[in-house]
């Protein structure tokens, strides 16, 4: 198939052949996608609907013990180093990795979210179907020998069309990737990433339908004068997303902090277990759910909690523990070892918040609340709290549940609950997660643009070095033969540490100082050398501009060290701005 796709390439104009690995990569994609949820959907009916305990909530409870431990036997003994979960990873394979991502990922993401999902994992498809569309689209891109800049368009392509699979709205597809991923495209970029993603809804609705689907039938139009629910609404929703992003990293903290993957698996699942059995709808996805409770307004009697009672505030406070708790079977599925994301928890936490300000006032006597506006609304605004991904969450919304007139309430909640969040966390769930992993810094474009460069790669090695004790008419015989304004000065053994710096402006009338050449003829290197800041192999180019802005404005050279102080050569801050500036233009 490479070698058709390449016989295409030849005969095709560049453009044509974009277009063609694009609609290519938006189908894959969207294959991959649907095989994802019908290999969940049929686990689902095996393992649940086709068994006579399949409604029994200690059953249900004990599978994603199972489903996990799965997911996490397979990502630890059979995929390795070449698994990457979470959105955080696509971002760093794009700034650091030239887009080149895992050609395992083009199918692991699938076997392993299925398991996880399928038997009862509380997270969502989304962020596996992201990675597998974003994995298919880079491979391709480096199968046919495609630059960066096109590749990337592939790997955005992949992204968009595995959204707008999950939920059949290829402009939410498309600002997924620019929002969330933070993938910079050109306006003639567009074109080809809406193909892809229509290619993905459309493939979407055709073998899957809006059964499996997540759609709502009971919008109303909006009336102003519910204005103060909506205003309420997403001040809530901001708080419930701080809440949810610092509870994730306190959870995933602590598993860390374990170390052993059976003993993440054992505590992650187990801890599942006890909440499924007394909240069963954190059970798996929860679309499902959320959908019955927006069209029937009602909640199954299945949990020992509610089993005997019909007392409307007691079952409102069950709601808001499974709105709370559903937050805390995220963390365990994915920490214990299971692959998912939080995409799909958002959307239900959000539903489940706007159900529960909708029901409250309902029971306090109010009963001409819109709560199905309410459920979809406070899905946008978690959406956009937790992603900051405001435009994606109102365009999700809209397209699922062709809820067009809700577009002011939903902008309104969406804008609240972003910038509640944003006033207290400068980055998203999972950039704050890359952010602390890597030396990236998403915070900022140029900054991020930046961040893509690697200090070792700039590194010049071709400067002269004197030994400490190296006499000044050797050092000027050196210095003669030599271009290099700036020389390093290392220590005497085998070893080369570095000990100080020496600048050509610094010692040029020593130098060339006729009148007192014997007098200094014993001066030697370590005479002359002044100690420099140095920087260190590890250090990124934050710190490296940081340190030149320090120096003198004539000594724009530094050394570069490894940790043991060895001395790798110099960095230039022009080979830095170079390097920038062609990065900036092959991005644009």
């Amino acid at each position: 198939m490479k070698y058709s796709i390449l016989l295409l390439k030849r005969k095709m104009t560049e453009r044509q052949f974009l277009i063609f690995c694009c609609l290519l990569v938006g189908s894959l994609a969207s294959l991959g996608a649907i095989a994802l949820k019908l290999f969940v959907v049929n686990l689902e009916h095996f393992f649940f609907e086709s068994s006579s305990l399949g409604d029994i909530v200690w059953y249900q409870a004990l599978t994603p013990i199972l489903g996990i431990g799965l997911s996490s036997l397979l990502i630890e003994k059979v995929y390795r180093s070449s698994f990457r979960k979470g959105n955080d990873k696509i971002v760093y394979a794009i700034a650091k990795k030239s887009s080149d991502l895992p050609l395992s990922q083009c199918y692991s993401h699938i076997t392993t979210a299925g398991l996880t999902v399928g038997l009862g994992g509380s997270c969502g498809l989304e962020s596996p179907m992201v990675a597998t569309g974003a994995a298919i689209g880079s491979n391709l891109g480096r199968a046919t020998f495609l630059p960066y800049k096109e590749r990337t368009l592939l790997l955005a392509c992949g992204i968009a069309s595995g959204i707008s699979s999950a939920f059949g709205a290829p402009i939410a597809g498309i600002l997924f990737a620019l929002e969330v991923l933070m993938i910079d495209v050109s306006i003639a970029s567009f074109i080809p990433l809406l193909m892809s993603s229509a290619t993905g809804a459309l493939l979407a609705k055709v073998i899957l339908g809006d059964n499996v689907l997540l759609t709502f039938n009971t919008i109303r139009d909006f009336d102003s004068n519910n204005i103060f629910l909506y205003l309420g609404l997403g001040l809530l929703a901001g708080c419930l997303c701080l809440f949810y992003t610092r509870t994730y990293h306190w959870i995933d903290h602590k598993f860390v902090a374990m170390g052993s993957p059976v003993r993440r698996w054992l505590t992650g699942s187990l801890l599942l277990a006890v909440l499924i059995f007394l909240f069963p709808q954190i059970f798996g996805e929860g679309y499902m759910f959320i959908k019955t409770l927006a069209e029937t307004g009602q909640i199954p009697h299945n949990s020992i909690l509610i089993a005997h009672t019909h007392n409307e505030w007691l079952i409102w406070l069950f709601i808001c523990g499974i709105m709370i708790f559903k937050i805390f079977g995220t963390a365990f599925t994915i920490m214990g070892g299971g692959n998912g994301g939080s995409f799909a928890p958002s959307l239900v936490i959000g539903a489940l918040l706007g159900f529960v300000v909708g029901r409250f006032f309902q029971l306090i006597g109010y009963t001409d609340v819109p709560v199905t506006n309410l459920i979809v609304v406070g899905m946008a605004g978690m959406l956009s709290g937790l992603f900051f991904a405001p435009l994606t969450a109102i365009f999700l919304a809209a397209e699922v549940t062709n809820g067009y007139s809700l577009f002011i309430p939903l902008m309104m909640v969406a804008a609240i609950s972003f910038f509640v969040v944003k006033s207290f966390e400068p980055l998203s769930l999972e950039m704050k997660k890359l952010s602390q992993q890597s030396e990236l810094d998403p915070t900022d474009r140029d900054r991020f643009a930046l961040s893509r460069l690697e200090l070792r790669f700039l590194i010049s090695k071709d400067y002269p070095a004197f030994h400490l004790h190296t006499e000044l008419a050797e050092m000027l015989d050196i210095i003669r033969s030599t271009d290099k304004d700036v020389y390093a000065v290392i220590g005497d053994g085998e070893v080369q540490q570095l000990q100080g710096v020496i600048y050509l402006n610094d010692i040029k009338t020593i130098l060339f100082d006729d009148k007192k050449r014997e007098e200094n003829a014993k001066v030697t290197a370590g005479d002359l050398m002044m100690k420099q800041s140095t920087l260190t192999i590890k250090d990124d180019m934050h710190s490296a501009i940081h340190k030149f802005e320090k120096l003198h404005s004539a000594k724009n050279v530094l050394p570069v060290v490894d940790e043991d102080g060895i001395w790798l050569g110099f960095i230039s801050k022009a080979s830095i701005l170079d390097k920038y500036r062609s990065e900036i233009i092959k991005m644009a």
